[in-house]
């Protein structure tokens, strides 16, 4: 009779936790850089994309090198679309509105350094 009673709490507990976990968001950001070989370039996509990876509440980045936008998934109780686009501009570029990092930019290739 127990193994009834166990599956049902465990049913309660699990509904109850999945109606209070808030799904991934998601936002796309314009950056900018006058680097025609992004997608290659050691200071490029790969240095960007790991410096998202690598940040807290963000869960998948994709960029997208001919619109030169990046598209995060990130978990919103962590981290903010503002502080994504902090993160981008300390790693050099652009985010939307907010202007690159000169510290970031001084690490970029010089192809990579906006003109």
């Amino acid at each position: 009779m127990k193994t009834p009673k166990i599956i049902f709490l465990l049913l309660i507990v699990a509904a109850t936790a999945f109606a209070f976990t808030k799904p991934l968001q998601e936002v796309t950001i314009k950056i900018a850089t006058n680097c025609d070989h992004f997608d290659v370039c050691e200071t490029g996509k790969t240095r960007l994309e790991k410096e998202l990876t690598l940040t807290s509440g963000i869960k998948k980045v994709s960029i997208d090198s001919k619109l030169m936008t990046v598209t995060v998934k990130y978990n919103a109780k962590r981290i903010s679309p503002d502080k994504i686009r902090k993160v981008i501009a300390q790693a050099g570029y652009d985010a939307d509105d907010v202007k690159a990092d000169p510290k970031g930019v001084e690490e970029l290739d010089e192809c990579c350094k906006k003109k």
